[in-house]
């Protein structure tokens, strides 16, 4: 290796560790210029890629760094290079198993991981360590994550991102406790890092120097960001609830929900548009031209999943907790991967992942393409049992699409009170760049958005009643063990007693109601929008209005 070579490499990673995209790929292009075979510049070039969001560049740039990895030690013969072959193989494979977790190709991602995880050593880099976490948790494997992350902060004890991954993962699989800790400790090394304080606010009480009303109140005055105040705004009204000042919680998670929506280009038009979209491709009566070329193709013959859907903070998770302690049903969490396909599939390439445009372009699927490819999309966590559960609420608005690539599929969707269901939807924080959730962001088009999913959940009921199940909140929490009992015969399982103990099961829970789901079937949460009944009244009328 020339000294020019080894100069533009020291360059490039210090370009890259500044965020200097421009000046980094200008030595990795020089490096390559003067050796084609220098693995570590696809791999920087890779990182470049995936910063700016292009995983699939990434990917690919990453695999081409593997490759290389045993020819440039056979070039580096006089061990000029500072870096040897395990430690390279075992950067790239964990920055190629990120890659995969984030395009959504988990087999690959486990895959990768499983390679590094072979290779790797306690002297590995904190980084390392950490980006295989992420990887893995990014796939649901919260249990295989959690020691690598405690690897990364006792590599690191001064890195904030670090231990907010590691709270993060401990909150799915129930370690309340730890979580805390880590979270505590994500707002003692950086203030600003305010996701942590909205995670912290969702683990019960915590009173410290660090979090405390006043210090939060403080932070949310300062903020200078939407996604800033949003964070503490949701934890200031946690706050407030804690003290039963129902008024003064409203108010900041009204004004953190205004700074978010004011920042973002929301129409609860475009939402409108989805759902009429369809019921126009799904009603009988209109869509022989658009489903002429679908209906040619039969779904996929499996009969593994079960679907649990509904407006988000309805009581998903607890139908999930209730079958999945059944000992023929593991659950695999809330899942993208059916929408992220049918997407793909589909061929529609504009930026949300269902519009118009991608319900429209649906005709070109193979719907029993699609099917085989959500299964084997699933395998990283499901295959041990007969059937398994994806809980992503919202697959509630491709409940026609799954049921013509999986035909045996069972769908449960919840319904719950409408002033119930409204009001937390509003309290919840979602994920802040998601548009999906944007509907959130103000109680009206909340109420809107609720009365639009109402409609179809009553349509795919009429439309598919032997796939398509409705239960109803209030009903389970006060009489749970007949409604389980129904829950189990519409999944045609045998029943056991062990589906009413939902505070005996372990599985990790990646939700809002991590720490709620964790207790005994109750009925505490009906009618808690009495609470702010006094800010509701608009929403009143467009509840009546149907």
């Amino acid at each position: 290796m020339t000294q020019s070579i080894k100069q533009l490499h020291t360059q490039a990673q210090q370009a890259l560790n500044n965020k200097e995209y421009q000046q980094a790929h200008g030595f990795l292009l020089a490096i390559l210029q003067q050796d084609k075979y220098f693995a570590d510049a696809y791999f920087l070039l890779g990182i470049i890629a995936c910063d700016h969001g292009n995983f699939l560049k990434g990917s690919q740039l990453f695999e081409q760094a593997l490759k290389l990895v045993e020819h440039f030690e056979e070039q580096d013969k006089n061990n000029t290079h500072s870096i040897d072959k395990t430690t390279s193989k075992v950067e790239y494979l964990a920055h190629l198993a990120k890659a995969y977790s984030l395009l959504t190709e988990p087999v690959k991602a486990e895959y990768s991981a499983n390679l590094a995880m072979a290779l790797i050593s306690d002297k590995a880099s904190a980084l390392t360590f950490d980006t295989l976490g992420v990887a893995l948790s990014k796939i649901g494997l919260h249990d295989k994550a959690i020691p690598l992350f405690k690897k990364a902060v006792k590599r690191d004890n001064k890195n904030a991102s670090y231990y907010f991954n590691l709270g993060i993962s401990q909150t799915f699989t129930g370690d309340f406790s730890g979580a805390k800790t880590s979270h505590l400790q994500v707002i003692k090394l950086d203030p600003w890092q305010t996701k942590s304080y909205t995670a912290l606010s969702s683990l019960g009480s915590v009173n410290t120097q660090d979090y405390n009303l006043e210090k939060l109140k403080s932070l949310f005055d300062k903020a200078s960001t939407p996604d800033g105040k949003l964070h503490l705004g949701h934890a200031i009204a946690r706050e407030y609830e804690t003290l039963k000042n129902y008024d003064q919680a409203f108010n900041y998670l009204t004004l953190a929900k205004q700074a978010k929506l004011a920042a973002i280009n929301y129409n609860f038009e475009d939402d409108a548009k989805v759902f009429e979209s369809l019921f126009t491709a799904f009603n009988d009566d209109k869509n022989e031209d658009l489903l002429e070329k679908s209906l040619s193709f039969k779904g996929f013959d499996n009969a593994e999943a079960i679907f649990i859907v509904g407006m988000p903070r309805s009581g998903t998770t607890l139908v999930e907790r209730i079958i999945s302690q059944h000992s023929e049903v593991t659950t695999a969490g809330e899942l993208e991967y059916f929408s992220l396909l049918l997407k793909k599939m589909s061929g529609s390439n504009t930026a949300r992942i269902l519009d118009s445009d991608t319900i429209e372009a649906s005709h070109n699927i193979n719907f029993e393409a699609l099917g085989q490819a959500y299964i084997e999309h699933t395998r990283v966590l499901t295959g041990t049992t007969p059937k398994f559960i994806d809980k992503m609420p919202l697959n509630v608005l491709y409940a026609g699409f799954i049921l013509k690539a999986l035909p045996k599929a069972k769908i449960i969707c919840l319904d719950r009170s409408p002033l119930d269901t409204i009001m937390s939807n509003f309290r919840q924080l979602f994920s802040a760049n998601s548009y999906s959730y944007n509907y959130a962001y103000n109680i009206e088009t909340t109420a809107k958005y609720y009365q639009q999913f109402k409609k179809l959940a009553d349509f795919w009921l009429q439309k598919y009643p032997d796939n398509f199940y409705q239960i109803n909140y209030q009903e389970l929490v006060n009489s749970p063990e007949l409604k389980a009992r129904e829950l189990i015969a519409f999944c045609e399982l045998q029943w056991q007693d062990a589906c009413l103990d939902i505070n005996a099961n372990a599985a990790p829970v990646a939700t809002a109601s991590a720490v709620q789901v964790r207790q005994p079937i109750n009925n505490k949460s009906i009618d808690n929008w009495k609470k702010y009944e006094k800010h509701l009244e608009q929403v009143k009328k467009i509840v009546n209005k149907s």
